[in-house]
């Protein structure tokens, strides 16, 4: 079941991202990420609600051509600062609240990565457009934070701090990936999971794989 929740502004993530919070790349995440995705240079890519661009750096390192999204104004200024390599770009938006780019054309992706932001979005249609988006061949891959119920009362409180530990309960991960033909999931920690989806909108789905 999809749940609207209140999301931290703007501001707020102004505000993260000046404290120094975010989380980093693990090396255990790059690592089970090449294994699963095997990503390939000259893979165009978009990273969704991108931070300051740590997972962005990892992808152009692998010959990844990416673009970033994401509407911290701080959190992009902290992206460009770290330098822009050869096949990294970074645009201000506001996923669940502003018209898709126009980049994002239909078939037009290798690629689409979301780490920890999903339980923030209209998670639904983003999956969606995102399908759409993906060439026949493409790939999903997100990052979330396996929650309780308890921890997602506590991540809708009024406090701004801990509103940045918002996550999915078991059953929430277990129900990402109806309409797309394979998903494989794995436990990078046992606060994180990886959530690799193939073929959205495959006719001859067959039942999610799943790994640990």
């Amino acid at each position: 079941m999809i749940t609207t929740v209140q999301r931290p502004t703007p501001a707020d993530w102004d505000s993260w991202y000046t404290a120094g919070w975010p989380a980093v790349v693990t090396d255990k995440e790059s690592e089970s990420f090449h294994r699963t995705v095997q990503p390939y240079p000259g893979m165009t890519a978009v990273d969704l609600a991108c931070g300051n661009g740590q997972w962005m750096r990892q992808l152009t390192a692998w010959g990844v051509f990416v673009t970033g999204y994401d509407f911290s104004t701080e959190a992009l200024r902290q992206a460009r600062a770290a330098g822009l390599p050869d096949g990294l770009s970074y645009a201000q938006w506001d996923i669940d609240a502003e018209p898709i780019p126009p980049a994002l054309m239909p078939g037009s992706l290798d690629l689409v990565t979301c780490r920890h932001a999903l339980p923030y979005l209209e998670y639904a249609r983003v999956l969606t457009d995102v399908g759409r988006w993906l060439k026949p061949s493409g790939i999903f891959y997100a990052l979330v934070r396996v929650a309780d119920d308890q921890d997602n009362a506590t991540a809708q409180s009024d406090s701004v701090l801990e509103s940045f530990h918002r996550g999915f309960t078991e059953a929430q991960i277990d129900g990402i990936g109806i309409g797309w033909a394979r998903r494989t999931t794995y436990r990078l920690s046992a606060r994180n999971c990886g959530i690799v989806l193939r073929g959205y909108g495959d006719s001859d789905c067959q039942p999610c794989d799943v790994s640990s």
